[in-house]
């Protein structure tokens, strides 16, 4: 068992009671992680360098400015802006040096190229997988080594479908034989179950704005529509 075991945020976050535990879990990550960045780090030189280097996706530079933590972000960006200008500088010149629209097109192909590779890191999404990875081996270690875990999450409301396939990639590096196939039909029968219970709640909640329902009780469905989208795309999804 290489990864690090995160038992007490796993149980702690079970018994929550959510949609997707894993969901709540990535969601602190990704707070920690947001604050971390914008905190005393960010005067650190080797973080600097990485900031400099990776940066963020477009979704966490966002999230970040969202955060008003003005003088850290200004600081962070000032120099990712620097860099990002050498990286772009050959395209630059390429387009002012064309002689037509062909070759100024070709410089923009290239800017473009340029720009991609500047967006495929995040340090965010990274500290966020990291946790990921601890969050969903303990699940599987926690199935195959704690009977009253097993319990617990047999009764759960399981997982949205984004982090139940996260937990199957988990699942096959951390067990093996009768108890991974046991854990895998367990994760498939709470995403199965779970996925109509929703349905259910959703429904009854269209129904519940015609008239001859109006009187009738909600049946705990008043947050359907939110649960609803929960359950099918999750919260604290790491951008691919």
């Amino acid at each position: 068992m290489k990864e690090v075991l995160e038992t007490i945020p796993v149980w702690d976050a079970l018994k929550e009671d959510t949609e997707c535990p894993i969901c709540s879990l990535m969601m602190r990550a990704e707070e920690d992680a947001l604050k971390y960045y914008l905190g005393p780090a960010v005067m650190v030189p080797e973080i600097r360098v990485q900031i400099n280097s990776k940066g963020y996706c477009n979704d966490h530079w966002q999230k970040l400015a969202a955060m008003n933590k003005a003088q850290p972000l200004s600081l962070s960006l000032d120099t990712y802006y620097e860099e990002s200008r050498k990286i772009f500088a050959p395209s630059f010149a390429m387009i002012g040096k064309a002689g037509n629209a062909r070759k100024a097109l070709k410089g923009f192909d290239a800017l473009e190229e340029a720009v991609r590779k500047r967006e495929e890191g995040c340090l965010v999404c990274d500290y966020m997988k990291m946790r990921l990875d601890r969050y969903t081996a303990t699940f599987a270690v926690l199935y195959d080594q704690d009977p009253e875990f097993r319990e617990a999450l047999s009764k759960s409301k399981g997982f949205c479908v984004h982090h139940t396939l996260d937990l199957v990639h988990a699942a096959k590096a951390n067990i093996s034989g009768d108890v991974l196939t046991e854990y895998l039909k367990t994760l498939s029968s709470l995403l199965e179950k779970n996925l109509e219970r929703v349905q259910k709640d959703v429904w009854w909640m269209t129904q519940k704005y015609k008239s001859e329902n109006r009187d009738k009780p909600w049946n705990g469905c008043e947050d359907a529509y939110k649960r609803g989208a929960d359950k099918l795309t999750g919260r604290g999804i790491i951008t691919p």
